[in-house]
């Protein structure tokens, strides 16, 4: 048999699997190959494939330089779950890339591309180009579920079909930092560690696969997931109808100063404190950090509050530092960031927090004490709401009992707190009516 008479041979013994499918021995490209230089006719030069490509979960793109004289090209495909090479598809003399939409996403393909000529009515084949792998993108996965300790994340996903996963992670306008490389695609969780206390961080996971050739193909990035670290105190949730209060204004955002309000004499005089830009820095740093996704403001502040009351120590030279220790540095500097102070430190960097979230705040220099005689010097924060004055005060635990106050009237406040009472002006902010201690002896009377 000649070699044309074999070439056609083999042309007519092609096996076809489906619409414009072909398998054909590897042999058969080179026969044609020899076809057309037995016979003199112009060859043709081998494609290079280019060893890039790009995919989505359910096609793969692959591309080559083009041959001068082609009138067209071949693509054939390779992979394990059918270990022959399949003709594929055909592309025209002007296309470079070929798109495999019939492709199974959990297998990786091996392609080369031939180029053809006409020539009197017959195909002249070319030589075979180098082959490439590649694979498909793998699907994108979901966070279901995430929790939170003092220094650690626990996020939970969705397994998908892939090879791993990438989980992430990023502290509010940090960067991104690669948490974990998980090698089992089975695997649905991860723990984060080493994280600060009371620190919004952002979560986020890829998945990844790679080819016959050991290259990583990735997915889409899941949404991301803000994930806020446990804070070092328990913080109890204050009565609804209280931070119904707080949420119940209209916010006037953005506000640097405040005034504070010496209400101790007879008449108020008042002075405007300006909010330094370190000192909005720092309350922009700590609403980022702490202001919860699903949080209201309301919500936020009473969160706030309580922060202030068991974190910052009380700068008396026994509960903490020393007063004389604090005093160059700006109330916010000394709450947020030393975390000492006394009454006019910690409720003045709430009034300033409360004024960025854009509530009408001051603070108030007046007195507490048990009766208009028997009195000391307090500040306190007051915000009025619906034309209505209410007490914001952090106080400080175990200095004098865990007290504090989130947004509540003078009259509330009058039952709490040590019997004690705010002053200003020169009169008790709520009725006072003596106290009455009750023994079990008279208990039992009644």
């Amino acid at each position: 048999m000649d070699i044309r008479t074999r070439t056609a041979a083999l042309v007519m013994a092609a096996v076809t699997f489906g619409a414009g499918f072909s398998v054909l021995p590897d042999t058969a490209v080179q026969q044609f190959a020899v076809t057309a230089s037995a016979q003199g006719e112009s060859s043709l030069k081998a494609p290079t494939a280019k060893s890039s490509y790009t995919s989505t979960e359910k096609d793969i793109t692959i591309s080559w330089d083009k041959v001068s004289g082609a009138s067209g090209y071949y693509v054939y495909r390779w992979s394990k779950n059918m270990p022959a090479w399949v003709r594929i598809g055909t592309s025209t003399a002007m296309a470079s890339s070929f798109t495999d939409k019939k492709i199974e996403p959990e297998f990786s393909y091996k392609y080369y591309v031939v180029a053809y000529k006409k020539s009197g009515g017959k195909r002249i084949m070319g030589g075979r180009s180098n082959e490439i792998s590649a694979t498909a993108k793998p699907p994108k996965t979901a966070i279901t579920y995430a929790s939170s300790d003092t220094n650690y994340i626990s996020i939970y996903w969705n397994t998908v079909k892939c090879g791993g996963y990438e989980v992430y992670y990023k502290k509010a306008n940090g960067e991104w930092k690669l948490a974990s490389k998980i090698t089992d695609p089975e695997k649905n969780s991860c723990d984060i560690k080493g994280l600060e206390l009371e620190t919004k961080y952002a979560v986020k996971i890829r998945t990844y696969k790679t080819d016959a050739d050991g290259k990583i193909v990735y997915g889409d990035y899941s949404d991301e997931l803000s994930v806020m670290t446990a804070p070092d105190f328990a913080f109890r949730r204050s009565s609804q109808y209280l931070i119904d209060r707080l949420d119940s204004v209209k916010l006037n955002p953005g506000q640097n100063t405040y005034y504070e309000c010496n209400r101790q004499g007879d008449t108020e005089s008042k002075q405007l404190i300006t909010v330094s830009a370190a000192d909005t820095a720092t309350i922009k740093r700590f609403v980022d950090a702490h202001f919860r996704d699903g949080m209201t403001t309301g919500e936020f502040i009473d969160y706030t509050v309580q922060w202030l009351n068991k974190n910052v120590s009380y700068a008396d030279g026994i509960h903490g530092p020393a007063y004389s220790e604090i005093w160059g540095r700006s109330h916010v500097d000394n709450c947020f960031n030393y975390k000492a102070g006394q009454c006019i430190q910690y409720n003045s960097a709430l009034c300033a927090v409360m004024r960025y979230l854009g509530y009408d705040a001051r603070v108030i220099q007046g007195w507490r004490g048990n009766s208009l005689d028997n009195k000391w010097q307090h500040f306190w924060c007051e915000v009025t709401i619906n034309g209505k004055d209410y007490v914001m005060d952090t106080y400080n635990y175990g200095t004098d009992g865990d007290w504090y106050f989130v947004c509540a009237t003078y009259e509330e406040t009058a039952p709490y707190a040590y019997n004690s009472h705010y002053i200003m002006l020169k009169k008790l902010m709520a009725p006072f009516k003596g106290y009455v201690y009750v023994t079990k002896s008279s208990a039992k009377r009644k």
